[in-house]
This record gives C-alpha cells, sequence and structure tokens, in this order.
C-alpha cells in the first residue's frame, strides 16, 4: 500500500480532492469523480463564462495529520473512501450518508450511531487528537 499512500499524500500535500477505490487488492487513486449532465467544448465554455474552479487550497496541518493517517489506516482495510475541501474544511466521506467534517475548531461525524460503529471504530484514534469532536446520528 505504501505507493497508494504517497499517491494519497500528493493530493492532500497540494490540496486536491481525490478518491480511493478497490480493484480486488489494488487501490486506485484519483480526481473524484461527480454527475456530468452535457459536454461543453472550450468555446461553448468561454461563450457562457463558466470558468474553472481553482484547483487546490492550502490544507492546515492539524487536517493534513488526519487524513493522511485515516488514508493510511483505510488502504490497509481496502475500504473505499474520497475527501474534499471546502473553505475551510475537509471532509473524509464513505458514501453519501456516512462522513466526517474537519473543521479547524470542531469535527462532526454525521451518519454514525457511535465511535465504534466501522469504518469509524478504526480512525477512532486519529479523532481523539482533534478538537470538539461532535457526533450527527442519522435521522431514521
Amino acid at each position: 500500500m505504501h505507493e497508494s499512500l504517497a499517491e494519497v499524500n500528493a493530493y492532500i500535500e497540494k490540496g486536491l480532492a481525490f478518491e480511493v477505490k478497490f480493484d480486488g487488492d489494488k487501490a486506485i487513486v484519483a480526481e473524484p469523480k461527480g454527475i456530468t449532465k452535457v459536454t461543453l467544448s472550450k468555446e461553448e465554455m468561454k461563450k457562457a463564462k463558466i470558468g474553472k474552479k481553482k484547483a487546490g487550497r492550502k490544507v492546515p496541518k492539524p487536517q493534513k495529520v488526519f487524513l493522511s493517517g485515516a488514508a493510511d489506516i483505510l488502504l490497509n482495510a481496502k475500504i473505499p473512501f474520497k475527501v474534499t475541501y471546502g473553505p475551510k474544511e475537509c471532509t473524509l466521506r464513505f458514501d453519501l450518508d456516512h462522513y466526517i467534517h474537519v473543521y479547524p475548531d470542531r469535527v462532526s461525524v454525521l451518519g454514525f450511531n457511535k465511535l465504534e460503529d466501522h469504518p469509524i471504530a478504526l480512525i477512532k484514534g486519529l479523532l481523539a487528537d482533534l478538537p470538539n469532536v461532535k457526533m450527527l446520528s442519522p435521522s431514521s
């Protein structure tokens, strides 16, 4: 898994979103795939005045440490995940309903009933190093 972790850390260092999938035992690290409804040529983009999003941002050190540590554990456990960034936060997403938002002053764990739920239990120790962790249980 060392080469996959190096790829993940390169994305984290650059502040670029990425996703990790598995094909058998092989981890595939790539830019996240979104939903594409139409394809526009460069000329059409210029006319529509649609620009590209600024790629990458400076990720605070505590977020880098958390993401890198979590990635190492999740890669070894062969658990797919996705990392995206907002203005001041990063999101570690397992699926649409299960994810972790890491802000500078707090952490929100969404979609899990307790820290012992899989895969949160695997990275519970890393969450202990972050400030103000709140569990937001799923609504049923």
